[in-house]
């Protein structure tokens, strides 16, 4: 499973360049790497760094991923769950809905009504290479061990007691993202802070997820009709950096910081305006690659 993971990491969709560096002060000397192409001044030398402060945070947040599909009549109700646990919790948990089953089920293309396409090469991704998914609705809680059958899959019912449950736990880890994002070229440049809290085993990897906060389409609903403008919230669109992301550290000490940067060219939005900036948002989250739960999670809103 571990060889898979880091193969996983390679089959990138979208244009992608990063660099990392683990240092000791906030600035990443080494900026080559990126696609300079998608910043205006053409190179380095004028682009403006982030400075980091000091994260103060002590709290441990969730990420709760929902595995959903747009003829799934039992799935609206889950996302009202994983909703209701977002706005309950704002700042706190984040919600990405992934259109994804294996084989498929539920996502079809039925012409008229289902003619979005909502599936993903990384959702297709986690429900093969995850252990024991089982259907549509189904969801994890910051993948943590625990579900249905004592695997990673949580049925709705239980989303709400294994997050409050998750967060009153203490974090292993902290993480900070700031990011320029140039209209012209519709470059988003994203920069991350990882910080370890403890001593830990095992290697840790950091993924960040692209979101549309709201994309209208068909969904059908519980009685078996078919509501044609229906909300789908957080739908989970891509990552930036690959389904299992980049690898960040192994056996980290209370204290490391790792601070990582991505360029890379946002989807063309003149035929789609759930591709607008500020329908976009990033889900940032640090995870053990050995067990997969998530150490910390954040959530970025984007604008230009």
């Amino acid at each position: 499973m571990k060889n898979i993971f880091l193969l996983s990491a390679l089959l990138f969709s979208f244009s992608l360049f990063y660099s990392c560096d683990k240092v000791e002060h906030p600035i990443p000397e080494k900026k080559g790497g990126l696609d300079w192409s998608l910043f205006p001044g053409g190179d380095s030398t004028n682009y403006t760094w982030p400075s980091w402060t000091p994260n103060t945070n002590t709290l441990q947040n969730v990420l709760i991923e929902d595995y959903t599909g747009h003829t799934c009549t039992n799935c609206p109700a889950a996302a009202v769950v994983a909703r209701t646990l977002e706005n309950d919790n704002p700042g706190r948990v984040f919600v990405a809905s992934i259109h994804a089953s294996i084989g498929n089920s539920f996502q079809s293309l039925v012409p008229p009504e289902f003619t979005t396409d909502f599936t993903t090469e990384e959702g297709n991704t986690y429900v093969n290479e995850i252990p024991n998914f089982f259907a549509n609705p189904s969801g994890t809680i910051n993948r943590k061990q625990g579900g249905l059958g004592g695997t990673h899959w949580y049925l709705s019912t239980t989303w709400a007691s294994a997050t409050n449950s998750a967060l009153t736990e203490t974090p292993k880890a902290n993480l900070q993202v700031q990011y320029n994002y140039f209209p012209q070229t519709r470059g988003l440049f994203v920069h991350t802070e990882s910080e370890f809290l403890t001593n830990l085993q095992d290697e840790y990897a950091l993924v960040i997820y692209v979101v549309r906060d709201v994309v209208i389409a068909a969904q059908k609903l519980a009685d078996g009709s078919t509501e044609e403008h229906y909300h789908h919230h957080n739908v989970f669109t891509k990552t930036i950096n690959g389904a299992w992301g980049t690898t960040i550290a192994s056996s980290p000490v209370s204290g490391d910081k790792i601070y990582n940067n991505f360029a890379i060219q946002l989807p063309d939005n003149t035929n789609d305006s759930t591709y607008n900036i500020d329908n976009l948002s990033l889900i940032t989250y640090v995870y053990n690659k050995n067990t997969l739960e998530v150490s910390q999670v954040i959530g970025t809103e984007l604008q230009e």
